[in-house]
């Protein structure tokens, strides 16, 4: 896979996204581009049209960013690139966690509990548990 530097003002959102990105969840992105940089590219098509990451961009223009690392998909229709659309928003939501391993992680990282996506508060919580 060859992820390339693009503009940010190049990529343009796709005419329907059915993932709403919440507030908090912008935020929660931020923190982690903040924390660990960007670690994965956005996908975009031939025409600069993203297929995913909208949550993603919208994060890095609202830092000020420029540029994003982006991965071209190209020859898909415009079907494939909506079923695309559909099974990268979805596939993630079927994993479940393994509440063990979880815990044992947690335990790991002792008194440092900031990670993005998680309330702290919960988190030291669970360890109390």
């Amino acid at each position: 896979m060859k992820v390339i530097k693009k503009a940010l003002s190049e990529l343009k959102h796709p005419e329907k996204n059915v993932r709403m990105h919440t507030d908090k969840q912008l935020v929660e992105f931020r923190r982690s581009v903040e924390m660990f940089g960007q670690i994965r590219p956005i996908v975009i098509d031939e025409d600069n049209v993203i297929l995913a990451g909208n949550g993603l961009y919208e994060t890095l223009v609202s830092m000020g960013r420029t540029e994003a690392d982006c991965y071209v998909v190209t020859g898909l229709s415009d079907k494939e690139k909506k079923k695309l659309m559909l099974a990268d928003n979805r596939i993630f939501d079927l994993g479940v966690d393994d509440m063990k391993a979880f815990d044992a992680v947690i335990a790991e990282l002792g008194d440092d509990l900031d990670v993005p996506g998680y309330d702290e508060d919960l988190l030291q919580t669970l360890i109390a548990d």
